[in-house]
């Protein structure tokens, strides 16, 4: 499995020189070579995971260096959807980054995969994982958009491309927030059979409702007020530092139910 994710690693990394290329130069030949690319990375990538799953019996979603992969997965996944649907080739500039130094950070945790714990063993705790990682693959790809409609607005660019940057980054957080909040439904259902409690003062479940009242904030601006300039883009790149927290910083620095 581990040779199936160097191969997958190097894969995304030519894709990410290669887009670089394109995007410097707009060649069309750097475009196809970055899409077949990733493309390919991404099928390796899915390999490890289904190879993951074969060798332990259940999700990888069980210690830091399987989700760490997943949450790597997922945001390729993202990018490739976004690349394919709508050909847009400036957020995987740093999509991919951010999925690449995953995928390198599970390396140092890696750990030796087994049967879950009784307390996993539900289809709610997959539920709940699974759930959570796609929200921060939208939540990512809302960074990302965020961030080039900043730099764009800041360059005086086009306002057609200031407002599509503005736009994935609304769409990504609806997105986000849908499966942020069905994550937090199963993840009350998985505590209550596993502890008979549908929620805990931890470190983790309320991180986890920090993250979810900041981008029902976040959504509330974008959708009802029609808040969608900087200020909003601002508050959507901190958003993704509050997820980081939340995912890496709690399960590193604190003691917690989700600790790995």
């Amino acid at each position: 499995m581990k040779i199936i994710l160097y191969a997958a690693l190097a894969l995304y990394a030519l894709s990410f020189i290669s887009v670089l290329i394109y995007n410097a130069g707009k060649n069309a030949a750097m475009s196809k070579a970055s899409k077949a690319l990733i493309s390919a990375g991404l099928a390796l990538h899915t390999l490890a995971l289904v190879l993951r799953v074969y060798a332990t019996g259940h999700a990888p979603m069980a210690s830091m260096y399987e989700t760490l992969i997943f949450f790597s997965w997922s945001t390729v996944l993202l990018s490739v959807s976004v690349i394919f649907r709508y050909n847009e080739r400036v957020t995987e500039l740093i999509t991919v980054p951010v999925a690449v130094l995953a995928l390198v950070f599970s390396f140092f945790k890696e750990k030796p995969g087994g049967p879950l714990s009784l307390i996993l063993r539900t289809r709610w705790f997959e539920t709940h994982v699974t759930f959570s990682f796609f929200a921060y693959a939208f939540f990512t790809l809302a960074f990302s958009a965020a961030l080039l409609n900043l730099i764009y607005a800041a360059k005086s660019a086009n306002d057609s491309d200031v407002k599509k940057f503005q736009d994935i980054a609304g769409r990504s957080v609806l997105w986000g927030f849908g499966f942020f909040s069905a994550s937090m439904f199963s993840g009350a259902v998985w505590a209550y059979l596993a502890w008979g409690l549908y929620w805990m003062w931890e470190p983790k479940v309320i991180w986890s409702f920090i993250v979810w009242f900041f981008y029902a904030g976040a959504m509330h601006a974008y959708y009802v007020k029609d808040w969608k300039g900087r200020g909003l883009s601002i508050a959507t790149v901190c958003g993704f530092f509050v997820v980081l927290f939340t995912y890496l910083g709690v399960s590193l620095l604190m003691k917690s139910s989700h600790s790995f």
